[in-house]
């Protein structure tokens, strides 16, 4: 199986590159259009285990999806082909003035003591434009240290439930495999049930298999045997979901992450939070402030597409003092991270603050989150859940 890109100036035309190189099964995995135009399209020229038949089979729902959706792509096209003739002399929209930002920040219910920092330091930028100088503020008040398309060293993942841990370690995956890099998979959620499932299906589409381990010590019995062995590929490691007021589960986090930390800096794991956008602001300074007690120094923000509101997110990364990796921007395995920097947050920040419906003016901006450190989220804890 073979996971592989294609960029062309239209769709009909990229269906046709992925037809002649990968064949008629292709599954495609995601498809996006191109700022500097254009579409990519990602795809796959089989699952593993597969074996192409000699003679087609009379009816492949594959295939017929793969139909199906370059169907409705290029009808797409054609209609927004018409739209953009009919419109061509319709006025541009208006854009935002430095001037517009503090209307923003309070569109996103960034808390006052922040929207303050950031406006202040917008203020002193020598540029006008809404969106360089919220980028500015923003590189000024957060820190932004984005992970790279192939990872530098084996990761793990934690966060509460519903955070996206498992598919924000898929798609980390396939970013590495897209850029030719082998990582390994392990999961270490033995909790949840389908977890170990839901892995494997991710892990099946990028040709890779799943590791699962029971608890601390099986992880760390793993991590010597790879590093005995010589295994030099990075690891992404799933864990269990924490519930942040739960001791058990706290500690048991606690205890996978000291599993991590090797003898050397070669072999240390590094420990990424994962929080969920669009969450209760002071939900996630807990959880910010939880992944930094276990010795995280990056978050990755998921769900952002699915949420109009960022203010949450600013909070949290400056409560904890957190820097910001990755954000989460679609669904899709190919594609779904983009690298966190002050200007991909300013654009969302002012792309949400725009085409979002007017909010009543009855809501108040609501104050800075007050929250103290987490009793009980010491790494040294020794209580592991009872699974279910």
């Amino acid at each position: 199986m073979r996971l592989r890109r294609f960029k062309a100036p239209s769709m009909r035309e990229a269906m046709a590159r992925v037809r002649d190189e990968l064949g008629e099964t292709a599954i495609i995995v995601s498809s996006e259009d191109l700022e500097t135009g254009g579409v990519e399209v990602t795809a796959v020229n089989e699952r593993r285990g597969e074996v192409r038949d000699t003679e087609p089979e009379p009816f492949s729902p594959v295939r017929n999806q793969l139909e199906m959706r370059l169907k409705a792509r290029l009808r797409g096209e054609a209609k927004a082909s018409q739209a953009a003739a009919s419109n061509a002399d319709a006025p541009a929209a208006l854009g935002l003035t430095s001037t517009d930002l503090s209307t923003v920040l309070n569109d996103h219910r960034v808390p006052d003591a922040l929207a303050d920092r950031l406006l202040q330091a917008a203020s002193a930028h020598d540029n006008d434009d809404a969106q360089a100088a919220l980028a500015h503020s923003l590189g000024i008040a957060l820190d932004f240290q984005p992970i790279g398309e192939q990872l530098p060293g084996s990761i793990m993942l934690i966060g509460a439930p519903g955070a996206g841990k498992t598919v924000t370690a898929a798609k980390l995956a396939a970013r590495a495999v897209l850029a030719g890099q082998q990582v390994d998979i392990i999961t270490a959620d033995a909790v949840r049930s389908g977890a170990l499932a839901q892995s494997k299906a991710y892990a099946d589409v990028l040709n890779q298999d799943v590791a699962e381990v029971r608890g601390a010590d099986e992880l760390a019995l793993m991590l010597d045997t790879r590093a005995e062995l010589g295994r030099n590929r990075p690891c992404i490691i799933d864990t269990p979901a924490t519930n942040l007021h739960d001791r058990a589960e706290l500690d048991h986090t606690a205890r996978l992450v000291q599993a991590c930390r090797g003898a050397d800096a070669t072999s240390t794991v590094e420990p990424i939070g994962v929080i969920a956008a669009g969450g209760d602001i002071e939900d996630m300074a807990e959880a910010a402030q939880f992944f930094a007690q276990l010795g995280c120094r990056r978050v990755i923000i998921s769900r952002t597409d699915a949420t109009k509101r960022l203010g949450g997110v600013m909070a949290a990364l400056a409560t904890a003092r957190l820097a910001v990796a990755e954000f989460g921007i679609k669904p899709y395995l190919a594609g779904g991270l983009v690298a966190a920097t002050p200007s991909r947050l300013a654009d969302m920040t002012l792309t949400k603050s725009t085409t979002s419906a007017p909010q009543p003016s009855v809501l108040p901006r609501r104050a800075a989150a007050s929250v103290t450190p987490l009793a009980g989220a010491s790494p040294t804890g020794s209580t592991e859940p009872t699974s279910a």
